[in-house]
């Protein structure tokens, strides 16, 4: 509502300065595409301060009462186990039952793969 108020009045100002500048040209005889010459940079510099107070007017209404977004978590993908660790790991499954014998020679046989294609 301010800014509203803001930019008519000061519309209203430029308005009345435009007319006092014409009836004071027109009667010192200057004719009017002259007149209008004069008048366009008052007319600019009234609508730049309109746009100004309407800018600086947005800031005067309702505050805004939503929460910053939270920051996003950036993912970055999981370094490779090491293929010590791996072995560890097959050792522990095959110790305790959770693979049979020929799941171990043929997941170790992999894992000798993996490293020889590096």
């Amino acid at each position: 509502m301010k800014t509203k108020a803001a930019v008519l009045t000061s519309g209203a100002l430029v308005a009345a300065l435009l007319l006092a500048r014409y009836f004071a040209l027109s009667r010192a005889g200057l004719p009017l595409g002259w007149m209008i010459y004069l008048g366009l940079p008052i007319t600019a510099a009234g609508v730049l301060f309109a746009l100004r107070l309407i800018n600086l007017g947005a800031g005067w209404g309702a505050r805004d009462t939503r929460q910053p977004a939270h920051p996003i978590a950036l993912s970055y993908p999981q370094p490779p186990v090491p293929v010590s660790e791996r072995f560890r790991e097959l050792e522990v499954l095959r110790a305790t039952g959770g693979i049979s014998d020929a799941e171990y020679i043929a997941r170790r046989r992999h894992l000798i793969s993996e490293i020889s294609e590096r």
